[in-house]
């Protein structure tokens, strides 16, 4: 059965000739607790500024100002300040009635390729099929559910399920199980990079998202995606982290940062 696109699983409603798009949040766009997932958000945005524009992103990055529990609809308003020849400039502001709970600010365009060059390298990782599958024992509808992950190195920080490395730096695969890996979809994936941070710590480890960036390298249709998860700084109540998010057969598809405010459960 052909997977979606994250724009038709995400089903936002566009009224004609607006730059106004609705986002309903259920239980599938939440995190497992009733909240907006930031990815779907990131996710969202990515959507929005796409069909907007008729161009595909180049980079993008979510800025989470309030918690949004579900149900509710999110309305996003999408702002072209500066559109370029080849490149336009925007943001999509997300309201739910007069208060602002997520900014996703990007650029979107085509350029002809003038030099081209890969200095990051993919990772020594075991195929996702000799790789565990991290059991996240999920009780009802989440986001989750739509994800699958595979533990390749290290642990996951939010149940410590596998062994910590001593250097902040975890190996997932993930492909979404019904939504094909568009650039959206690795928007929700890339919010993953916050797994490593229990990793890194040796201790299960939760946190908030004060930020989201994703940007792109190539398009490419893959299957799994492998997330190379580091962990750069924690102090001062926060903490800093990056991921390479890699097609299954070694292409670079993206790289993504947060900024988080750390905090252990209980």
């Amino acid at each position: 059965m052909p997977r979606r696109s994250t724009a038709e699983f995400l089903a936002l409603t566009h009224p004609v000739d607006t730059h106004h798009w609705e986002l309903k949040v259920d239980e599938s766009m939440t995190g497992g607790k009733g909240s907006l997932f930031g990815g779907v958000g990131l996710a969202a945005g990515i959507v929005a500024l796409e069909q907007a524009t008729g161009q595909p992103v180049i980079w993008a990055t979510g800025q989470y100002l309030s918690i949004t529990q579900q149900p509710v609809t999110i309305d996003l308003e999408v702002q072209l300040p500066a559109r370029g020849r080849n490149v336009t400039q925007g943001r999509v502001v997300g309201h739910v009635g007069d208060r602002e709970i997520i900014t996703v600010i990007g650029a979107v365009g085509e350029r002809p390729a003038v030099a081209s060059g890969l200095w990051a390298e993919f990772p020594d990782a075991p195929r996702p099929e000799d790789c565990p599958e991290i059991d996240r024992h999920m009780e009802g509808e989440s986001i989750h559910k739509h994800v699958e992950l595979r533990l390749a190195r290290g642990c996951f920080g939010f149940s410590m399920f596998g062994e910590p490395t001593d250097d902040g730096r975890t190996l997932l695969w993930a492909r979404m199980r019904d939504i094909r890996n568009d650039a959206a979809a690795l928007g929700i994936i890339a919010d993953y990079m916050p797994s490593a941070l229990g990793n890194a710590l040796g201790r299960v480890a939760h946190c908030t998202s004060l930020d989201n960036t994703i940007r792109f390298a190539n398009r490419r249709d893959t299957d799994w995606v492998l997330c190379d998860n580091r962990m750069e700084f924690v102090g001062n109540g926060f903490c800093h982290g990056a991921a390479h998010l890699w097609s299954d057969d070694g292409v670079l598809l993206a790289t993504a940062s947060q900024s988080l405010i750390v905090r252990f459960p209980g």
